[in-house]
């Protein structure tokens, strides 16, 4: 029983629970059409088994459309999902940090129920004034997209619903992402009553980390929109205009804009602003967004990925192994968070590298003479969603899970099967990862701590 309460293993009980539960609302409530559930009775389970743990693990790729496949019950049903999942989230990996913090820490970590408290409260503060912002108008279906952007599940209808929620109209979305993504370090700085209890008051410096860290943070983001309009930036003589769906083609401001909002989006919620499919964007731009989502928000949030702050500690770690950050050996506990950050970030690359490999070698498979070759940016997009958290595809996740994959009653597995069962086990995968590397180095924090009590 010592080892269910270890914050990834409890994590990944609550989440496969919570998953199961959904999968089971979803086949047995009427949440799904009856006519496209009628297609193919036995993918359906596996339809909605996918759907919920994508759900549940904050991905937001469903093999069944959220607007027009799913009732209003089942849209329901799975941002029921998306928040419960992101509550368990918040809940372990602060559950992971309160086990890492010593005696001589700066900033206190709160308890894993005040963690939760705060999301949903600043989670409700930020949706409702988007929603009077919208003047009440479609509440039901801007409360699902702000509820989808805070708590980071990728969906909501940003593309494909109009020009008033594409490109840079999306950015009250963006805004409502980039304040979930920051995450519970950044919120406590607004309840000035807390500022003593947990170490952030101004003359002791334990604000000034964490201001720094959202400092970079954005920093990060605006270099990360610059490279993306650099990179879409038209060939030859600058053009004068171009289709509305694409970057390419656009002055450089409504470039950058355009570009800032999706980095944004990206980041934090994982949403779409732009259209991927096809060549509509640069297989940079790809790539840039791929690595965007591997990074995630600032720390503390829903968000998937390294988290911003591990980054930056892993990018410490590898600066202090080229000599760039001096001579002087680091702090034990500075080591610690460096190779932390280091082990996850490879990790996590490795992982998305061969859920990549794999969704091309699956689409090779199944691909006709006639379909386009898919390029590796297109897998790498999709995998780093799958990985990390987002509903970025350029249309890869949808052919390796695609009811033309079934292959006939003489065959016991069809071909969907594999494909989702690959995707599946990336997406728990990507969510529990980051938290066992967490609790090992935990681990290693409390055993020095035993034998000096010894």
């Amino acid at each position: 029983m010592s080892r269910l309460k270890l914050p990834d293993i409890w994590f990944l009980t609550a989440l496969l629970l919570t998953a199961a539960v959904g999968a089971v609302l979803l086949t047995s409530t009427g949440a799904i059409d009856a006519d496209t559930s009628r297609l193919s009775y036995s993918r359906h389970y596996w339809q909605a088994a996918f759907d919920a743990i994508s759900a549940a693990c904050g991905v937001g790729l469903l093999t069944y459309d959220f607007q027009d496949d799913y009732t209003a019950t089942g849209r329901w049903i799975l941002s029921a999902l998306g928040v419960c999942g992101a509550v368990l989230f918040i809940a372990a990996t602060t559950h992971a940090a309160r086990r890492m913090q010593t005696g001589e820490s700066r900033v206190r970590v709160p308890h894993p129920l005040l963690a939760v408290l705060g999301f949903l409260v600043i989670q409700a503060l930020t949706v409702g004034v988007y929603l009077l912002a919208n003047k009440l108008d479609q509440p039901i279906e801007n409360l699902q997209r702000g509820v989808a952007a805070f708590s980071s599940l990728g969906w909501g209808s940003v593309i494909g619903a109009g020009d008033a929620l594409d490109g840079v109209s999306a950015w009250p979305l963006a805004l409502l992402a980039w304040i979930g993504a920051v995450g519970w370090p950044v919120w406590l700085l607004l309840a000035p009553s807390w500022h003593k209890r947990f170490g952030l008051n101004q003359h002791d410096s334990g604000a000034a980390p964490l201001i720094a860290s959202l400092g970079a943070y954005v920093a990060f983001l605006l270099l990360a929109a610059l490279l993306i309009s650099l990179i879409e930036s038209p060939r030859g003589a600058t053009a004068s205009g171009g289709p509305n769906d694409q970057l390419a083609g656009r002055p450089f401001s409504q470039r950058y804009a355009r570009s800032l909002v999706q980095t944004v989006s990206a980041s934090g919620a994982g949403q779409p602003t732009e259209d991927f499919t096809g060549r509509n964007v640069s297989d940079g731009t790809k790539c840039t967004l791929a690595a965007l989502l591997v990074v995630g928000g600032l720390g503390g949030g829903a968000t998937g990925g390294v988290h911003f702050t591990l980054f930056l500690w892993a990018a410490a770690g590898a600066c202090a192994g080229l000599g760039w950050l001096g001579r002087g050996r680091a702090a034990p506990d500075a080591a610690r968070w460096m190779h932390a950050g280091m082990a996850c970030l490879l990790l996590l690359i490795a992982l998305i590298v061969v859920v990549a490999v794999g969704m091309l070698l699956l689409e090779n498979w199944t691909a006709s003479r006639y379909q386009s070759l898919p390029a590796f940016a297109d897998a790498l997009l999709d995998a780093a969603s799958i990985v990390a958290g987002g509903n970025l595809t350029s249309g890869l996740t949808e052919t390796v899970t695609s009811r033309n994959m079934i292959t006939g009653i003489r065959r016991g597995t069809n071909l969907y099967q594999y494909g989702m069962t690959l995707l599946m086990l990336a997406m728990l995968a990507g969510r529990v990862l980051p938290l066992t590397i967490l609790r090992r180095l935990a681990d290693r924090c409390e055993k020095p701590r035993a034998r000096a009590v010894i």
